[in-house]
């Protein structure tokens, strides 16, 4: 008997709907469709280089379009072809999804949207082709427009593409998700203008591409161009600001970097010097693909004391193959490929420990961490620096010291608060000391240190320094400020 073949082609609608909500709100959808626009500006080097989104705003729904002065869509086929990779132009259209994910989540009825296109040889002619919801796995309608009869939809005369749906007003609000309170249309506009500022900044600042947003509202309509959205530096960290090659696995790529920390913006996203806006940022070509990393990177909890770190990092290559892949949303990379990994390495290797930004300490086990890095940074090997160390180990106890050094022959116990000390202090002080001496250890100074010391606890420091420990040596006790110790606290 011959073999059963099995019809397994997916229904077209359910597809529609498997393949919608792979974005987290409306600004990543609008995202994908600029990803396109911008990826065929720069490869065809258009006189005018500029995309327009337009809203229109009908009450309970919102009509969008996204127009580019591009070449148009040569192949139609692959366009629309989940996976059409074909004739792929840029590492930002890897996947052959990145449209049809969109439109399936911008509208999952997948009952209003319309893509028109037209080529250089299509305008010359005076025509362009229009594709109309619904998509269907057994083919798409292309219709052939007369300009004379159906003018062109959009605002450029030349080559181009237009994206347009509808989407409910539900989703046109998540362009606020994040933000407080229940914001209007156009403060929504402005959220959208501040996201394309922030993820295109690169590509702004070197005039690669143009966004231009307008929308109507109540029979008025607004225009605002897309303005970079880039943070304002405090100071420059090691290796500071500058570009390096360098082979992520597959090839060299070349990485532009800025490490430093930023000041606070008056942006009402981003650059916000707190934890929603620190740590590392990678962008591909000059577009943010990553913000906010920072476990990821340093394998460290986020604290406030971070807030101020800010690396940047752009990875320019025009080879898909040599930067790491990206989630098929591209709003984030595939984690555990080790071009990512590489990635990670070589922040690390420029910046091993992100600096703490000391006056947003919150006790003194963030201060003796940050004296700990130092310490470990200026003092030379062999070294011990550790703020794990137990003393009154012989008789079974565990007593940890705030911070234990030993360099050479000399031993230092820490002792510490973060403001001020009381002569309580001091006991504790004199009990690490003792828990070390019966651990046979022979300390060369016990240090007291914290903002400042009041008048009785110096006093009872010298009382203390007459005595001698169990070993027969002298007490030699010292009281210290954070700043004695290199450690800018309290500014």
């Amino acid at each position: 008997m011959p073999d059963e073949i099995l019809n397994i082609l997916p229904l077209s609608n359910e597809l529609w709907k498997g393949i919608g909500g792979h974005f987290d709100s409306l600004g990543q959808i609008i995202a994908e469709f600029v990803d396109n626009s911008v990826t065929n500006i720069i490869a065809t080097s258009p006189a005018n280089q500029t995309v327009s989104v337009h809203f229109n705003d009908f009450g309970s729904t919102v009509k969008i379009s996204v127009e580019d002065s591009g070449s148009g869509i040569g192949n139609l086929e692959n366009a629309f072809r989940l996976g059409g990779v074909e004739e792929k132009q840029g590492p930002l259209n890897e996947h052959g999804f990145g449209m049809k994910h969109a439109l399936a989540s911008a509208n999952p009825e997948n009952d209003n949207w319309y893509v028109c296109t037209r080529t250089r040889e299509n305008f010359e002619a005076g025509i362009y082709k229009k594709i109309m919801s619904p998509y269907k796995i057994d083919g798409l309608q292309v219709k052939e427009i007369i300009t004379d009869n159906e003018p062109w939809p959009g605002q450029f005369n030349g080559p181009g593409t237009i994206i347009s749906f509808t989407c409910m007003r539900e989703m046109f609000n998540t362009l606020r998700i994040g933000m407080p309170g229940q914001a209007g249309f156009s403060t929504c506009i402005q959220y959208l203008i501040e996201d394309l500022g922030f993820l295109y900044a690169g590509l702004i600042e070197r005039n690669i591409a143009t966004f231009n947003i307008r929308w109507t509202t109540n029979g008025e309509t607004s225009r605002e161009n897309v303005p970079a959205v880039k943070p304002s530096w405090e100071q420059f960290y090691s290796p500071g600001q500058g570009s390096d090659d360098y082979d992520l696995g597959n090839g060299k790529v070349i990485i532009k970097y800025q490490f430093g920390a930023m000041k606070e913006s008056n942006y009402k996203k981003y650059y916000r010097r707190n934890m929603s806006s620190s740590g590392l940022e990678i962008r591909i070509n000059g577009r943010v693909l990553a913000y906010n990393l920072f476990k990821e990177v340093w394998n460290k909890e986020r604290h406030n004391m971070y807030n101020h770190v800010l690396v940047i990092i752009d990875i320019i290559s025009d080879k898909p193959e040599r930067i790491p892949p990206t989630r098929t949303s591209k709003n984030g990379f595939r984690q555990g490929d080790p071009r990512l990994e590489a990635v990670y390495n070589w922040v690390r290797r420029h910046l091993p420990n992100p600096p703490k930004e000391i006056s947003q300490a919150t006790n003194e086990k963030d201060l003796f961490e940050e004296l700990k890095n130092q310490k470990k940074y200026h003092i030379p090997d062999p070294k011990t620096v550790e703020t794990e160390q137990d003393v009154f180990a012989t008789l079974n106890e565990k007593v940890r010291i705030d911070l234990y050094v030993a360099v050479g022959e000399k031993t230092y116990v820490y002792e510490g608060k973060k403001d001020q000390t009381t002569v309580q202090d001091v006991y504790q002080l004199k009990m690490y000391w003792d828990g070390a001496v019966l651990d046979g250890l022979t300390p060369t100074n016990g240090i007291l240190i914290a903002s400042n010391h009041p008048e009785s606890v110096k006093r009872m420091v010298n009382y203390l320094n007459n005595m001698n420990d169990i070993q027969g040596n002298n007490y030699s006790f010292v009281t210290k400020t954070w700043k004695d110790e290199g450690i800018k606290y309290p500014e």
